[in-house]
């Protein structure tokens, strides 16, 4: 683990491209941890019910809590870990969710979050540290 607060991710959208951003420790340390810990890895991910305000990224087995930094209400380009359901996601739009999440990281080139709106349903997601 890096000792600074924050770790350097890319996010690889297989056959669309890639996009910079950024995990910070110090937001939710226990989740950020734990997902920094498995990487990389790779999980299909999809919009929910066609609403692509948000990528969703299920199963990513990390089973954390919610913390006293986790809140309803995330921000265009937000990296967040939902407790609830187990799963990765990428705002893609100012949102507020149903229930509270764990604010994990954000992605750095808010411009390039655009290429999560090409993505389809059921597609590769690879997520890895910068070295």
């Amino acid at each position: 683990m890096s000792d600074s607060g924050d770790v350097s991710i890319k996010i690889d959208l297989f056959g669309i491209g890639n996009i910079k951003g950024v995990i910070n420790r110090h937001s939710a340390p226990f989740c950020a941890d734990a997902v920094l810990k498995k990487m990389p890895f790779t999980l299909r991910g999809r919009f929910n019910f066609n609403v692509k305000n948000y990528w969703s990224l299920p199963g990513v087995e990390i089973h954390k809590g919610v913390n006293s930094n986790s809140e309803k209400r995330g921000k265009k380009g937000d990296i967040l870990y939902n407790p609830k359901s187990d799963e990765l996601i990428i705002l893609l739009e100012d949102f507020e969710m149903p229930y509270k999440v764990s604010k994990i990281g954000t992605i750095l080139d808010k411009g390039n979050i655009d290429l999560f709106l090409k993505a389809k349903n059921g597609l590769s997601t690879k997520f890895s540290k910068i070295r």
